[in-house]
């Protein structure tokens, strides 16, 4: 695999027509001035390996890591976010680079990740990253289910602090929605618990279905013989019966993930109307 790498480098390197370093940095930062950021990565990274003195690593880590980070490339850009950081001494673009590790891990749910990035933050902020660390542990709460920290936080960034707790008390609302309930009601009932979570066709599908089968089960013991309903029906039955009310669990934990999902959207559009930008 290694070697594979290096043999592309190496080809790569004649494609340039025998660009000088400066040369191809030049063209790499024309590529990432223009947006071209896949193809400024692979330039970047082609000077990488050849400056065996290092003076581009610097310049370079950042650019790739905001290059991979624009390409969705997260996973790689948190390891590049993490080179920025230790080869600068500006504590401003250290902290820039520390709250950016936390977007990408963020972005992955590697939430335990984020939160420790976070963390780590200076004590002394300026009020831009203050900000811009309230939105990420607003998120970063939200995510993890603790829902008043991340009022907390997002309290801290919109104005509208009543707009802010109406929302989240639509999220307390959710909050009675159970799966659990809803599997034990499609055991009693099969197709109730589909009905709880609002879905009507599911829920009539499992309860025609099931109870046409019980019916049937019912029938065939009484013209042919218990045993005969056994072996011909009840692995039918047993077979719907307990898929309708796992899947009464399933969709209700679909609904709650849908209803939290709008909420948050919600709160995001709340502070787009602020004009914040993350970075």
């Amino acid at each position: 695999m290694r070697l594979a790498i290096i043999l592309t480098f190496i080809f790569e390197s004649f494609i340039v027509s025998g660009q000088t370093l400066p040369q191809t940095y030049e063209f790499a930062e024309a590529l990432y001035s223009q947006k071209s950021y896949q193809s400024a990565v692979e330039a970047y990274k082609r000077i990488l390996f050849f400056d065996s003195t290092s003076q581009y690593s610097k310049a370079i880590y950042p650019k790739i890591a905001n290059s991979l980070f624009e390409t969705g490339k997260y996973q790689e850009a948190s390891d590049y976010y993490d080179l920025a950081f230790f080869s600068e001494e500006n504590d401003s673009l250290k902290t820039y680079f520390m709250l950016k590790k936390a977007s990408s891990n963020l972005i992955l749910r590697q939430y335990d990740y984020a939160q420790i990035e976070l963390l780590n933050l200076p004590d002394s902020l300026s009020e831009n990253f203050k900000i811009q660390k309230n939105f990420l542990e607003s998120i970063l709460f939200f995510a993890k289910g603790e829902f008043e920290n991340s009022k907390d936080n997002f309290n801290k960034i919109i104005p509208d602090q009543g707009k802010v707790e109406t929302i989240f008390k639509k999220n307390k609302k959710i909050d009675k929605i159970s799966p659990k309930k809803a599997k034990i009601m499609s055991m009693i009932i099969p197709g109730l618990g589909q009905l709880y979570a609002g879905d009507i066709k599911n829920g009539l599908n499992s309860l025609i279905l099931t109870g046409g089968l019980f019916a049937l089960g019912i029938n065939s013991a009484i013209n042919n013989g218990f045993l005969d309903a056994a072996i011909s029906v009840l692995p039918w039955f047993q077979r719907y019966y307990q898929g309708g009310f796992n899947k009464a669990e399933i969709i209700t934990k679909a609904k709650i993930d849908k209803k939290r999902f709008q909420i948050f959207n919600q709160l995001l559009d709340e502070v787009n109307k602020t004009g914040f930008k993350p970075i």
